[in-house]
């Protein structure tokens, strides 16, 4: 069924492509292809007809790309994954996700910066390039953005967030949400004139902030939108 390979290739450059495969039965044919396509980034949604008294087949459930077989005969949850099928990120950028398998990139795609730059060079340089200096709105995001800054070859303890002082004495993120978590360290934010930009010291256990000088030069993140049907730049 799969033995001559694609037959054409997708508009978008990256997109991703997609095998929709329906059965109620198990499959008789030569799956090297069907392998060779996941591993080359195409996803395979799988919906498993089971009838009544029938016995779901471990090799079907295999087939499928994580978070994408479905065990009922509801077309429409089917249907669905392609939309999630085509929330990924570019290959030079890291994945944030959820509890949802298929939905890789649900928290948005990453970049880090090993170079130490002041904040608004950093800021400055993820909106040039489409994105936003990252946002950190709860612990386990502040986990993922550590373990993505220390796979770089930054030498610093720590780096920027896109957390700012306003004129006005407010804190504001960069992705302008009014999310109330916080995670300063002890006497922090600082109150001197200089401190206004937020950087994560990752020298604490929990990750904690501080407010630093925003001339200091230190490493970042960039945050982008993951790719999604009808986005051009992918």
């Amino acid at each position: 069924m799969f033995d001559d390979g694609l037959k054409s290739k997708p508009g978008r450059a990256i997109t991703r492509q997609v095998i929709y495969y329906i059965t109620d039965s198990d499959s008789k044919n030569d799956l090297s292809s069907l392998n060779e396509f996941k591993a080359s980034m195409g996803v395979i949604i799988f919906n498993n007809f089971l009838q009544k008294g029938e016995v779901e087949r471990p090799s079907l459930k295999a087939l499928a790309s994580p978070g994408f077989y479905f065990l009922n005969n509801n077309y429409m949850e089917g249907l669905q994954a392609f939309c999630k099928a085509n929330c990924f990120c570019q290959p030079d950028k890291d994945a944030y996700g959820g509890s949802d398998q298929a939905m890789q990139a649900s928290g948005g795609c990453y970049h880090a910066t090993s170079a130490g730059v002041p904040f608004n060079k950093a800021k400055t340089t993820c909106s040039n390039e489409g994105g936003i200096l990252t946002s950190n709105h709860d612990a386990a995001k502040g986990r993922f953005l550590y373990h993505l800054m220390s796979s770089t070859s930054s030498k610093s303890d720590y780096f920027w967030i896109g957390y700012q002082k306003s004129d006005d004495g407010v804190w504001k993120w960069d992705d302008q949400a009014s999310d109330p978590y916080t995670n300063w360290g002890v006497g922090e934010p600082s109150t001197a004139a200089v401190a206004k930009c937020a950087y994560v010291d990752s020298t604490t256990s929990n990750l904690s902030w501080g407010a630093g000088n925003c001339q200091l030069g230190f490493p970042y993140v960039c945050q982008y939108r993951p790719c999604t049907v009808g986005y051009k730049d992918c």
